[in-house]
């Protein structure tokens, strides 16, 4: 089944290359931004084989931001878009082309029929290539990848075409998927911010919750107490469960988490240098605190702020006192806030994206509606850990048996 989100023009053309039967969720028209955003959140929530966008729908800022929306929730769910009437020039669609984006884009003038077939062929089942050259091969070429993909816009946008039909023309041998994943290994430490619209918002709490996330998952994270706060001293004291404990020790280990506190001396390079998979940095209130600017240069970027309505405004008046830095990639979190709620804050926080958090009081118990929110909040951030390949081992296995043998020999011409 699909997802279609078009214009009134494509609308009778998708609908004859498709069908009505295979249509899950539909919208047609012309959208403003808000509009957008939530009709491609709803087609996120359900399960579809193929997304369809048409870039005449919406404005080009609002229709990438809400693409980018789509792919945080439904990373392997191709996504095809129809442009129509655009210059070989177009610099939308080389952006689209660079993101992995199925295209489908015709010269200005040409008959928008011609999408028909193109839609046909990259339906799946019915498409002419593979994508299992990538699955099977994970050191493929990703620039001849780009450039199959930019040939075939090219190709259908080339003029003058003279009436012909510009869907007879040759379709490139290229995957039709959503994306080229680029990273399936993690390499290096990815750092997650957390920061609160205001202080004392759970920062902390929400912390702890993403360092448990990622270690039951079998990475290795580590949390930075990147405020001046202490709480981590009175963690480390009601974990010990000792009265009158005092430590010393400037970092310590809770099921399998390293927590630093304020007072280590360790600075980011320094805890990069100790190549942990993820380091959560919990920066709480941002007034202040040396750590701050670490919250623009983090690989995801987290703001806890209130639910109640009367503290709703505090969010929006944190994003606009940054709204020098670039925000596309900031995702809201918000506790202690029932589902309507977080739909009036998504509407003042358009461009982003807003998650609720479930009420877990225990950072230290598992919680299913929790790790669900954890994985759509991460999952594009989530690697694959890199193992020794099965011949490294198999060599080491050879060379201790190898090892083993000499010892042997040498012990028995000893004895002779």
């Amino acid at each position: 089944m699909n997802a279609v989100i078009i214009s009134n023009k494509t609308a009778p053309y998708v609908h004859e290359a498709i069908g009505n039967m295979d249509i899950s969720f539909e919208k047609v028209g012309r959208f403003t931004p808000e509009q957008f955003w939530e009709d491609c959140q709803s087609a996120a929530r359900i399960n579809i084989s193929t997304l369809i966008l048409d870039m005449d729908c919406v404005e080009p800022k609002a229709f990438m931001e809400g693409l980018r929306q789509y792919r945080s929730y439904r990373s392997q769910v191709p996504v095809i878009v129809i442009a129509l009437d655009r210059q070989d020039d177009d610099g939308m669609i080389h952006k689209l082309a660079e993101m992995g984006i199925t295209v489908i884009t015709t010269a200005p003038g040409t008959n928008p029929k011609s999408i028909i077939k193109a839609l046909i062929k990259l339906q799946p089942g019915n498409s002419q290539s593979s994508g299992t050259e990538i699955t099977e091969d994970p050191e493929f070429n990703m620039e001849r990848i780009k450039d199959k993909i930019y040939r075939y816009t090219s190709r259908l946008t080339a003029a003058p075409l003279h009436g012909a039909d510009v869907m007879d023309l040759e379709l490139p041998d290229l995957p039709v998927q959503e994306r080229v994943i680029l990273q399936d290994r993690i390499i290096g430490t990815i750092t997650v911010a957390v920061a609160g619209a205001e202080s004392k918002m759970g920062a902390t709490h929400f912390s702890i919750l993403i360092a448990n996330y990622l270690n039951r998952k079998g990475y290795k994270a580590a949390i930075k107490e990147a405020n001046n706060s202490r709480d981590f001293s009175r963690i480390e004291h009601a974990y010990e469960g000792i009265k009158d404990f005092v430590s010393q020790t400037a970092h310590f280990n809770i099921n399998g988490v390293e927590y630093y506190k304020s007072s280590s001396p360790e600075d980011m390079s320094k805890l990069i240098s100790y190549g942990y998979d993820y380091l959560i940095l919990d920066i709480g209130s941002m007034e202040d605190n040396d750590w701050g600017h670490e919250f623009y240069r983090a690989g995801v970027q987290i703001v806890v702020g209130a639910g109640s309505e009367w503290r709703q405004p505090q969010i929006i008046q944190f994003r606009e006192k940054h709204k020098h830095m670039d925000q596309s990639n900031w995702l809201y979190c918000i506790p202690f806030i029932e589902k309507l709620g977080i739909k009036d804050i998504r509407k003042e926080l358009p461009g982003n994206l807003v998650y609720r958090i479930p009420p877990h009081p225990d950072p230290y118990k598992t919680q299913s509606d929790t790790d669900a929110l954890l994985n759509n909040v991460l999952k594009k951030y989530l690697g694959e850990k890199k193992k020794a390949s099965t011949k490294n081992i198999l060599y080491s296995i050879i060379g201790a048996c190898v090892l083993i043998i000499i010892i042997l020999v040498i012990v028995l011409l000893v004895k002779l």
